[in-house]
This record gives structure tokens, sequence and C-alpha cells, in this order.
């Protein structure tokens, strides 16, 4: 991506980059509710994380 030579190109550019950033963003926020949701799965917990075997009591 080269640098913008006028002011409204710059404009431009920078705009793409906002979307991009909010798109990104808003990607991350769903996976970290997505993920949330699914440890709270017996099943899931299991199969994704350890720590229960390694504290030595399940969480009930």
């Amino acid at each position: 991506m080269r640098i913008a030579e006028d002011e409204e190109e710059l404009k431009k550019q920078m705009d793409a980059v906002a979307k991009r950033l909010a798109k990104i963003a808003f990607v991350l926020i769903i996976g970290v509710i997505l993920a949330q949701f699914m440890l709270q799965n017996d099943a899931i917990r299991h199969w994704v994380t350890d720590v229960e075997r390694w504290e030595g009591a399940a969480y009930r």
C-alpha cells in the first residue's frame, strides 16, 4: 500500500483501513463471545482444556 499523494486519496485510504479494523474487531469480539459460550458446555470444555484435571476437582 503506497502513501497517498493528495488529501482526498489519503482520506479514502484511511476510511478503508478503519473499515478493515472495525471488521477485524467485530470478528474478534464474536470469537470471544462464542468461546465463552462453548466453555460453559461440559463436553466442549473437557475437549478443549485440561484445567479441571489439573485442579483435581471438577467444576460443578
